[in-house]
C-alpha cells in the first residue's frame, strides 16, 4: 500500500489563456495561494470534481483524510478533514452526480472496534456542496480481506452508481493460494444502499500490488445503462461488460498490451504506476489511456479507442512526446470531442526535472495544443510517497486540475489551477 511522511502543503489558483481550432478562449486570472500549513500526514494522490448541478462548486480530496471545496469557481477555498466511523484511509475518489450529490470514496483505516485494516470501501456523500458529509457506508466487507483501489462510476440519466474495485485475500502475500479478483458493486438510490459486490473478472490474480495483480478497475455506463469495466493485469489492458445491469458479465478481453505492466519505475518517484482511465465521448465513443514504460522512450502515455462500445479498438497511440518520460495521466473529454489530459512531462527537461502539462488533444483532426501548468520543474524525491495519480475534470467550459509537486523543502505540495 502506501507510507506517508509529514509535510507541507500548498494550494493555487489561476487560469490560463490559450487559443485552439475548437478550443474555448481560456480567461487569465492573478496566481494567489489559499491555503498553507503542516499537517500529520502528507497531502497527496488528490482527485478533484465539478458539481454537475452547480458547477462553480468544485470539490477535491487528498490523502489522507482532507477534502478541499469552492464555491466560486476556485477563486476561494475551504479545507477540512473528513472523518467516518470506519476511518479514512486514502485513495480519494469523488464523483458527482446531475442532481448535485457529491460522492468520495476512501479505503477504511480498521481503526474502529471490531474493525480491520481495509475491511472495505467507504463512500461518503455531501449534499451542501463539500460543507459536511454523511458518516460513511460500508461497501464490501468481506470477512478478514481487504478491499484497495476503488474507482465509481454515474450513470448521467438515471443517477445509479456503480463501484469497482480490487479484493485481496491477502494484502502482499507471496502464498500463492491467495488472490485477487475485481469487484463492482451498485446503488440505485444515490448511494443509500449497494448490492451485493459480484465478482467480473475470469482470470484472478496474486496478492503482490505488483504487474500480476489485478488492479485499476474503473466502470463506465454507455446511454443504455449498460456497464463496462476496464482495469491491468499481467502486460496487459482487460475489458467486460454487462447488458442487464450488472447480473451476468461477459468473457474478459484483453484489449491493449502494456509493455511493462502497470508497474514500473521512473527517477525520482517512489512508485509509478500506468492503471487505465476510462471515458465515453457525447458520440459514445470509448477513450482508454494508460502508462507503460519502454527502455528506449522511457514511460509512455498510450490512448486506445473505440467506435462500437469495445467490440473492437484501434491503437494503441502515444499522447506525450517519445523522447523521455511521461506519466500518471489523468484525462476528461471535452464538449467538442477533445481530451483533455494532465501528467507529468520530462520531454523539455534534463535528468529528474519533472513538469505538469494540459494536453489538448482533438482525435479526428489529431491535433494538439499543450498548457504548462507548472510554475516551474520540480525534482521528485524517491523516499516520499508521491501517490498513485492526479485529478482533472471537465464540465461546462470549466477544467480543474489538481496535482503533487515536490517543494524545495523536499516535501509535498498540492497544486490546483482552475481553467474557464
Amino acid at each position: 500500500m502506501k507510507y506517508f511522511f509529514p509535510l507541507l502543503i500548498i494550494f493555487f489558483f489561476s487560469g490560463c489563456r490559450t487559443v485552439d481550432i475548437r478550443l474555448p478562449d481560456y480567461e487569465t486570472a492573478a496566481e494567489r495561494s489559499f491555503f498553507s500549513g503542516k499537517f500529520d500526514y502528507p497531502f497527496s494522490e488528490p482527485h478533484i470534481v465539478i458539481n454537475r448541478k452547480e458547477p462553480a462548486n468544485i470539490v477535491g480530496g487528498a490523502v489522507l483524510d482532507n477534502v478541499f471545496y469552492s464555491r466560486d469557481t476556485g477563486k476561494t477555498w475551504h479545507k477540512n478533514k473528513l472523518q467516518s466511523r470506519y476511518g479514512v484511509y486514502g485513495d480519494p475518489v469523488l464523483i458527482s452526480d446531475s442532481r448535485g450529490r457529491v460522492y468520495y470514496f476512501h479505503l477504511a483505516s480498521g481503526l474502529r472496534k471490531g474493525g480491520h485494516w481495509l475491511e472495505g470501501i467507504v463512500m461518503q456523500y455531501s449534499d451542501d456542496g463539500g460543507t459536511t458529509w454523511n458518516d460513511g457506508i460500508l461497501i464490501g466487507k468481506n470477512g478478514e480481506k481487504q478491499q484497495d483501489k476503488p474507482w465509481p462510476a454515474v450513470d448521467s440519466k438515471t443517477q445509479r452508481l456503480a463501484l469497482a474495485w480490487t479484493e485481496f485475500d491477502k494484502y502482499g502475500s507471496k502464498n500463492p493460494e491467495d488472490k485477487s479478483r475485481i469487484l463492482i458493486s451498485f446503488s440505485d438510490d444515490q448511494g443509500e444502499n449497494w448490492s451485493k459486490p459480484l465478482r467480473i473478472n475470469d482470470i484472478e490474480g496474486d496478492c503482490l500490488d505488483d504487474d500480476k495483480t489485478v488492479e485499476g478497475a474503473v466502470p463506465l455506463f454507455d446511454n443504455d445503462g449498460n456497464v463496462y469495466v476496464v482495469w491491468a493485469y499481467d502486460g496487459k489492458i482487460w475489458l467486460d461488460y454487462s447488458t442487464d445491469g450488472g447480473k451476468t458479465w461477459h468473457k474478459d478481453q484483453p484489449i491493449a498490451e502494456q509493455e511493462a505492466g502497470w508497474s514500473f519505475d521512473v527517477e525520482g518517484i517512489y512508485r509509478t504506476n500506468g492503471l487505465p482511465n476510462f471515458k465515453m465521448d457525447d458520440k459514445e465513443n470509448f477513450y482508454v489511456i494508460f502508462g507503460d514504460y519502454n527502455e528506449e522512450t522511457g514511460a509512455d502515455i498510450k490512448m486506445i479507442y473505440s467506435k462500437n462500445k469495445g467490440k473492437t479498438w484501434h491503437g494503441p497511440q502515444l499522447l506525450g512526446d517519445v523522447n523521455r518520460d511521461q506519466f500518471f495521466p489523468a484525462f476528461s473529454l471535452d464538449k467538442h470531442g477533445n481530451i483533455i489530459m494532465l501528467y507529468y512531462d520530462r520531454s523539455q527537461t534534463k535528468g529528474p526535472l519533472t513538469e505538469v502539462k494540459l494536453l489538448f488533444y482533438n482525435p479526428a483532426r489529431k491535433t494538439r495544443k499543450i498548457l504548462e501548468m507548472s510554475e516551474k520543474p520540480f525534482v521528485p524525491v524517491k523516499d516520499v510517497f508521491f501517490g498513485d495519480y492526479i485529478g482533472l475534470d471537465y464540465y461546462k467550459g470549466i477544467i480543474a486540475a489538481v496535482w503533487t509537486e515536490i517543494s524545495d523543502k523536499k516535501s509535498t505540495a498540492l497544486k490546483i489551477k482552475i481553467i474557464k
